[in-house]
């Protein structure tokens, strides 16, 4: 019988701390810290994260082959410290401080992982982006492909371009730091009055308002394409390479006008330069694109990074047709590197050759029947058992009411996928403003995500293409739009999750009866969680979130429990 090996991943320091868990090759569950500790974007030792990892596999650390980390200390401390500040200084000076803080916390994470495990077995350190590379392709169901990594930095490296056959990577380009598509849509969301490092997504919501032509050219002069397939960053516009806190420079601002502050009005001028912004972003993207495919011939494309969560510019590449297809794993983020990194070490490492294709995004803890309702009974709530949970959950969408859907394992990646979700109904017209206000707290611009049944994408999209991890962006039919307004953006576009029987068969049915009822073939799809907080883990969170917000029913597994008239 073949000797089981186990591969524990860890990300921390950086922001989303994580652990993945690895058998053979195989990922057994990986999940974020900040589920467990109720930390948005959680930077501390992921013990919790750890713990589910090992309770999920039955094995303790002396099982365990290795533990792997996402970094290079040496790599990060030598290109961070000695290249980046010697080469900017003294203007790099005010980054000084900061930057050598957070390398000398680097330098001690096996000393930290030792001592906080008590784990005397092997260490290893991976490069980031090529555990970035190494999520995508070995999650992917292609045999060979070009791979593109892109975030805001690695050790140095922003932007990594690698050609993948069987279990070789080849890097063929770095992009270093501050050249880095990932910092300059964090500059600018800093500039627009957002938090730079957790609100580029509320950025890329805002761009569909405005008009992408009037600051375009702008962006292209901060911006530029080099014949070699890379791109810079005119440093004259920014300061983040030097002193984190300004973002940009006073050039930036005599370029685009005054920054923003947090929650001063949204005006016209501040839609049109974030649209302006992700066109430049998309421009740029093809151009990387268009670099990987003459570079590698290859047929397939995987992209991975914190800035390959942006979908809009994700759906613009998938339909240039420079690739036959493109797969992004859902924890397309830092959350995935802890897959990578053990991915790294189980093929260049230990030398394996057999490939475990990503089945589903469900990698998070589960709760049993017992443990749901114990936790209805310690808040003393009127609940009831359903002998059909999908039927009755449809029939209160068709109502018109909003559900919290809370289903088998959590789902891996900041995109809830129909396990920890909020649904209602699409084709009620004015959903959206009350899921934002009531339900989720958050900006009335934001739009909404349609979970839609994979066999009928076709009939309401204007691109026909899976999307089971909600990281494409399509167009829906402009006949379809005035039915289901609750998912049609400004601009007519939809971030949709292609659903399908055999990744989650609950959900599907769901949805199913949902369209029995309705004729539509989709639900309003969006994160279990208020705004500031990560989505629910456990049955108690998701209790507490539906009793603090505006949510009609709550479906825990198959138990009812729905808000009494007046509450």
């Amino acid at each position: 019988m073949e000797q089981q090996k186990y591969i524990l991943g860890l990300n921390y320091i950086g922001h989303d701390a994580s652990a993945s868990l690895l058998r053979n090759g195989e990922v057994l569950a990986s999940v974020m810290e900040e589920r467990f500790s109720r930390q948005k974007h959680d930077r501390s030792f992921p013990i919790q994260a750890i713990q589910y990892c090992l309770k999920y596999a039955n094995i303790t650390l002396s099982d365990l082959e290795a533990i792997c980390y996402y970094m290079e200390p040496e790599e990060h401390f030598n290109q961070r410290v000695i290249h980046h500040l010697g080469r900017y200084y003294p203007r790099s000076a005010p980054l000084f401080p900061d930057m050598l803080a957070r390398a000398l916390k680097v330098n001690n994470v096996e000393w930290e992982i030792r001592e906080r495990l008590n784990y005397l077995g092997k260490i290893y350190f991976a490069d980031h982006h090529k555990s970035h590379i190494a999520s995508a392709f070995f999650l992917s169901p292609y045999q060979e492909a070009a791979v593109i990594s892109i975030d805001g930095l690695g050790e140095i490296t922003s932007t990594a371009i690698a050609d993948v056959c069987g279990t070789e990577i080849q890097i063929l380009k770095r992009i270093n730091f501050p050249h880095s598509l990932g910092m300059l849509y964090n500059a600018v969301t800093h500039y627009l009055g957002f938090n730079a490092i957790s609100d580029a997504g509320k950025v890329m919501g805002l761009t569909s308002y405005g008009d992408r032509s009037i600051y375009l050219e702008k962006f292209r002069k901060l911006v530029h394409l080099l014949d070699d397939g890379a791109y810079e960053l005119d440093l004259d516009y920014f300061e983040f390479p030097f002193q984190r806190d300004l973002w940009v420079s006073n050039k930036f601002i005599e370029l685009f006008g005054p920054k923003r502050e947090k929650n001063q009005p949204l005006e016209k001028r501040h839609q049109d330069i974030a649209a302006a912004l992700q066109a430049r972003l998309e421009e740029v993207y093809i151009h990387l694109a268009q670099y990987a495919k003459r570079a590698t011939n290859r047929d397939y494309l995987c992209l991975s990074g914190g800035v390959t969560l942006n979908s809009v510019a994700n759906g613009k590449l998938l339909q240039e047709e420079l690739f036959k297809d493109i797969f992004v794993p859902p924890p397309t983020g830092d959350d995935g590197t802890p897959i990578g990194s053990a991915l790294l070490y189980n093929y260049e490492v230990l030398g394996n050759k057999e490939r475990y294709p990503l089945q589903n995004g469900f990698l998070g803890p589960s709760y049993s029947d017992e443990e749901i309702e114990a936790a209805l009974q310690r808040f003393n709530l009127s609940y009831y058992k359903s002998d059909d949970v999908c039927k009755e959950a449809a029939a209160m969408l068709a109502d018109g009411k909003i559900v919290g859907w809370f289903q088998g394992r959590m789902e891996v990646g900041p995109r809830a996928l129909g396990n920890r979700s909020i649904l209602a109904n699409p084709a009620l017209n004015h959903i959206k403003d009350t899921i934002n206000a009531r339900v989720k707290f958050r900006e009335p611009f934001r739009p909404f995500a349609p979970s839609i049944l994979a066999e009928d994408v076709g009939e309401w999209f204007d691109y026909a293409h899976e999307a089971p991890y909600m990281l494409f962006v399509f167009d829906v039919k402009k006949e379809q739009q005035s039915r289901v307004p609750g998912i049609t953006h400004v601009d007519g576009s939809g971030r949709l999750q292609s659903v399908d029987a055999t990744r989650n068969p609950k959900y599907h049915r769901l949805i199913s009866e949902f369209k029995k009822l309705t004729g539509i073939p989709m639900v309003i799809n969006t994160s279990f969680n208020i705004k500031g907080e990560p989505i629910v883990n456990t049955p108690t969170d998701a209790i507490r979130c539906f009793l603090g917000n505006g949510m009609n029913c709550l479906v825990l597994g198959d138990f009812i429990l729905t808000k009494q008239a007046g509450n």
